[in-house]
């Protein structure tokens, strides 16, 4: 579904911000781009939906090149919710912010209304359809931001940093949606929190512009130097089996082992 051949971009020259970079995404698959502030990880998600423009490589969307003329055709397979949620409304109600995307299509009335109806239930905002987005909380809005982008219907969803504004309820919340929609689209989740990614199918660590991980979470996370190196702050359970590296227990090595299962637990 996306494909990266040997990307370059830099925002001053000699300075690049994506490096040589090169990577493929699966039909279906949810995968997590990890990295500190600075690694490239967000430029990637602008270079995917054509808000910025590569100096070389190649850029694939269901096995179509992404150029000048090709943007505005392949923006209808991908939508992007970003991090600041107040960013992102247009409509006076949160009805019609989720209608918004659906009316500049021209969708029929009576289809467009079922649709806003579907999705903001998926979200848990079908209770909210009237109210001005001012008075809803950062989750809230983000949950919005969701539903009017699942409307309609592309084939590829890229949340970039869409929790880092958020405060712990808003990032549970967000969260959870995400989460549910696992498996029914191509989803692209950017983070720098290792927590975040624990329900992907494969996640990609990223530094100075370049993949330096790409596995799945049980394998990237045993990488502690590698993640430290990124700057990355590790799981605590990963802290804890540090500790547990520097003393002498009994059983230590089941302990380790507990500690590391609990990690994963869905």
């Amino acid at each position: 579904m996306v494909e990266v051949k040997n990307l370059n971009f830099a925002y001053k020259k000699g300075q690049k911000v994506i490096d040589s970079l090169t990577l493929k995404i699966k039909k279906g698959e949810f995968v997590t781009i990890l990295g500190h502030n600075g690694s490239g990880k967000s430029t990637l998600a602008k270079l995917l939906v054509g808000l910025l423009k590569a100096d070389s490589g190649e850029i694939y969307l269901d096995g179509e090149i992404l150029t000048e003329e090709t943007v505005d055709k392949l923006r209808g397979k991908i939508g992007i919710v970003f991090q600041n949620p107040d960013n992102q409304f247009v409509g006076v109600t949160v009805r019609d912010d989720i209608a918004f995307g659906l009316e500049n299509r021209c969708y029929p009335q009576e289809e467009m209304l079922e649709l806003v109806k579907k999705y903001s239930q998926l979200v848990n905002m079908e209770r909210f359809l009237e109210y001005n987005p001012e008075n809803l909380s950062g989750g809230e809005k983000q949950r919005v931001a969701i539903a009017g982008i699942l409307a309609y219907n592309p084939d590829i969803i890229i949340f970039d940093e869409s929790t880092s504004m958020l405060d712990p309820k808003g990032v549970r919340e967000v969260n959870e949606v995400i989460n549910r929609l696992k498996g029914t689209k191509t989803i692209i989740l950017i983070t720098h929190n290792l927590r975040e990614a624990i329900n992907s199918d494969r996640v990609i660590v990223m530094n100075e512009g370049q993949i330096v991980l790409n596995d799945v979470p049980e394998k990237v996370f045993r990488e502690k130097e590698i993640l430290k190196a990124s700057r990355l702050d590790i799981l605590e359970s990963m802290k804890i089996i540090e500790l547990l590296e520097e003393i002498d227990l009994n059983k230590k090595k089941e302990l380790e082992e507990f500690l590391w299962e609990l990690t994963f637990q869905k």
